[in-house]
């Protein structure tokens, strides 16, 4: 299975630690907090399975190994055609390099078996890296233990629609 970083948006405090951690580890964020609806949530390369950014790379600079999306700096010529397409805006183009950079999941710390640095500094442990196939299982395990906990006071939120 193809491990990722999901993000548990109501622990999530925007304390930005995630982003500082990928500074340390990259020289630069390649992450964000952004408030939506009011809630701070962190973004990152979602590493998409059919992704749109491998796609348009003219060089093919960008490639999936692993499930996670990588850019060889060496092939990479700073077109920018990934940053355009991007649903989630993440590529970003180092003026200083004239190439692009985006998460990486922290690969080379994967490959020697550990977590990506934004999910080892997360305080509130909003972040978790795993399969999604794990990740679901828990959080159906957990949400069916907190509605089994609410027991009778469930039926005053919850009617059956009656027809």
């Amino acid at each position: 299975m193809t491990q990722n970083v999901f993000l548990i948006m109501n622990r999530c405090l925007g304390c930005e630690e995630c982003v500082e951690a990928c500074r340390r580890e990259n020289g630069d964020s390649l992450c964000y907090v952004e408030s939506y609806q009011g809630v701070p949530v962190s973004f990152r390369c979602v590493h998409c399975t059919d992704a749109p950014c491998e796609k348009v790379c003219p060089t093919e600079a960008i490639s999936i190994r692993d499930g996670v999306v990588l850019v060889d700096n060496d092939k990479c010529i700073g077109c920018r055609y990934c940053e355009f397409v991007c649903p989630w805006g993440i590529p970003i183009y180092n003026e200083d390099t004239k190439k692009i950079m985006k998460c990486d999941m922290c690969y080379e710390r994967q490959q020697k078996g550990k977590v990506p640095a934004c999910v080892e500094v997360c305080p509130a442990k909003a972040l978790v890296f795993g399969d999604l196939q794990e990740f679901e299982e828990e959080f159906n395990e957990k949400t069916s233990i907190r509605l089994e906990e609410v027991g009778i006071y469930a039926k005053r939120v919850v009617l059956p629609q009656e027809g």
